[in-house]
């Protein structure tokens, strides 16, 4: 594992949702986009018990599937799946086997699902039945708790897995109107709730209320908004890009260069050998002195993502003479760009980003405006 920085767009999840709306001048399938990234989502956190004292946390934005639950299943670096790995050399060998698999969202949804009983179970926060646990390869920890809430005959991928491995499967939504079968695939729509006690007969909406209650009364739930956007990550292991202006200090931590030593300039004199960054072998560029006690410290080798120095440059244009400040009182004179051109392929990247990076120079003080661009065309592509 790399220890890497990071951005806390995360933190500017809802206004950036939220001004999508006021972006009149932007082509709709840009907006759509932006917005399924972000993919904003209400739901609720489960708990399903794992003995007295302790329990394993679930997200799901479908609490009225809950009582059709017939699995979890949990990521392949969760403790509990770590766990069961030092005891069980079928379930280390299949842990070994996702370590080298990508992870990538558009990896995950081909490749194909495959997983390895944990020989664990839980209870079912409703029924108190035992609920078994699954470790499976579509799984991620680094996405909500490293833990799902399987339903195999109302999501399709946890149908094709229970199929796979014959877990069982329960239906508690019916089609309104309509005769429930899922001898071929699972019903994935909302509907009526079947088979669920004394939830049985409720609506989509109806059910979210009366099972998130239930859970909070229990203990055991809470509803939870969620985003799938993440923080952007930003460290590069390169020579090319913007240097992060962090110096590594054994006794102050990471400490922020100090203001009069910006800006931290790339080396020019280098030697590139064709393995990893060369900055980490210079010695003459990444030994300093922390700022703050003057020890002996080192400076960060990482360099930005260059989509960092690509989400402000316009607003550069305005002020480019200016060599005290990032940008001076000029780019409140000119900014928004009236007019961007650009291709669609970067709708949820650089003009994400951009939009982002504008609502903290904004927060800074540096810039009084909250969004890049009024007006958005994406050209054609050329092949």
């Amino acid at each position: 594992e790399i220890s890497q920085w990071y951005m806390k767009i995360t933190d500017y999840a809802d206004e950036l949702l939220n001004d999508i709306e006021k972006l009149d001048g932007w082509p709709e399938a840009v907006k759509t986009m932006q917005k399924n990234w972000i993919g904003k989502s209400v739901g609720i956190d489960i708990d399903f018990r794992l003995d007295d004292t302790n329990t394993l946390t679930v997200y799901t934005t479908r609490p009225d599937t809950l009582m059709g639950a017939t699995y979890l299943a949990i990521a392949a670096e969760h403790p509990l799946a770590i766990q069961a790995g030092q005891t069980n050399t079928t379930i280390q060998t299949f842990l070994d086997e996702c370590k080298t698999m990508e992870t990538s969202e558009a990896a995950l949804e081909t490749m194909e699902k495959k997983g390895v009983d944990s020989g664990l179970t839980c209870k079912h926060p409703i029924t108190g039945e035992g609920v078994p646990i699954w470790i499976a390869n579509f799984v991620l920890m680094g996405y909500g708790t490293g833990a799902v809430m399987s339903v195999p005959s109302h999501d399709q991928r946890d149908y094709e897995f229970a199929k796979k491995y014959n877990i069982p499967m329960r239906e508690v939504i019916s089609p309104v109107g309509d005769l429930l079968d899922t001898s071929k695939e699972a019903f994935v729509e909302k509907g009526t709730l079947i088979n669920s006690g004394n939830f049985d007969g409720m609506d989509f909406d109806q059910a979210f209320k009366a099972i998130s209650k239930a859970l909070s009364d229990l203990g055991l739930g809470k509803q939870k908004i969620n985003y799938r956007l993440r923080d952007w990550g930003v460290s590069r292991q390169r020579y090319w890009g913007c240097p992060i202006p962090i110096i590594n200090c054994k006794n102050c931590g990471s400490v922020p260069v100090n203001l009069t030593d910006l800006p931290v300039r790339l080396p020019e004199d280098v030697d590139f050998d064709g393995v990893g960054s060369p900055l980490k072998k210079m010695s003459e560029f990444y030994q300093t002195q922390c700022p703050n006690c003057s020890s002996p410290a080192e400076r960060e080798t990482d360099t930005f993502d260059t989509f960092f120095e690509s989400s402000w440059y316009f607003a550069r244009y305005t002020c480019a003479d200016q060599n005290k400040a990032m940008l001076d009182e000029r780019a409140n004179y000119w900014l928004p760009v009236d007019q961007y051109i650009g291709g669609i392929e970067h709708a949820i990247l650089h003009l994400l980003y951009s939009r982002f990076f504008t609502k903290l120079l904004r927060d800074e003080g540096i810039i009084t405006s909250s969004e890049p661009f009024t007006n958005l065309l994406t050209q054609g592509m050329v092949l």
